[in-house]
């Protein structure tokens, strides 16, 4: 079964019982979803609390500036831990997980597109590619990114890739080849180059190497992504939702 579990968190566990599971990257104290609490079941208000108290004072001991907590694929909030999240103030996100036999995806490809794996040479390349698109965030977001590109470079998982046209790169995408798929991650393409195939051909690259590897591919979107339409077209199918629920430590003195 495909599961929001399969994907890389880019951390490690820290914590494992029957009411969460705890992951923690120090070296990427900025990303939210390197440093949270996957809930094993929807919990009570009072149980949510509980919860909450650990890693707040977790989040406050390791110098991490935010709580995340994510629910079970497919199971929403009860009432009155939906009323306390926003009366504590915080943002909720809902993901769609997707997947795909590769041998079957449907995207349309560009012949003047070359995909190529990074290499150290083309590192920076990558860098200043996304640094583009990571700035929609923040610049502090921005500017983090750019350590952890370097470190999740030699992680023997992380495969980055870049779409050249004319030499010039004008699209990118990592993936990270696990036991059993493919996942693709990232996917970016710079505004003046979109409509022009190129992340469709940076994911059937991918699909290559899923068919070579017998593999199933996934990914995750925003629900309120329109860019999920393109994935439903291309073949995937949408295995389920996720809900995460995040809130910055700062808020606490607000």
């Amino acid at each position: 079964m495909i599961d929001f579990q399969m994907l890389y968190p880019y951390s490690a566990e820290m914590d494992r019982n029957e009411f969460f599971i705890q992951y923690f990257n120090p070296s990427a104290l900025f990303r939210y979803d390197s440093n949270y609490f996957h809930l094993l079941y929807s919990p009570s208000k009072e149980e949510f609390q509980l919860t909450e108290d650990m890693h707040w004072f977790f989040s406050e001991d390791n110098g991490l500036g935010h709580v995340k907590f994510t629910w079970p694929k497919d199971q929403g909030l009860l009432p009155e831990t939906l009323d306390y999240l926003s009366e504590q103030g915080y943002g909720l996100e809902k993901l769609e997980l997707y997947s795909i036999d590769p041998a079957f995806f449907k995207g349309v490809t560009a012949d003047n597109i070359q995909v190529t794996k990074v290499t150290h040479e083309r590192l920076d390349t990558f860098k200043t590619l996304n640094y583009i698109e990571d700035m929609k965030t923040s610049r502090y977001f921005a500017d983090e990114k750019q350590g952890f590109y370097d470190l999740i470079f030699s992680d023997p998982l992380v495969t980055m890739w870049l779409a050249l046209k004319d030499d010039q790169a004008v699209g990118s995408c990592i993936t990270i080849d696990q036991s059993e798929t493919i996942e693709i991650d990232d996917v970016f393409t710079l505004p003046e180059h979109r409509g022009q195939n190129v992340a469709s051909t940076l994911q059937a690259r991918v699909m290559a190497e899923g068919v070579k590897r017998n593999k199933r591919v996934i990914l995750a979107a925003d629900a309120e992504d329109s860019v999920k339409d393109m994935y439903i077209k291309q073949g995937y199918t949408c295995e389920g939702f996720q809900i995460g629920a995040i809130r910055t430590l700062e808020e606490e003195n607000e």
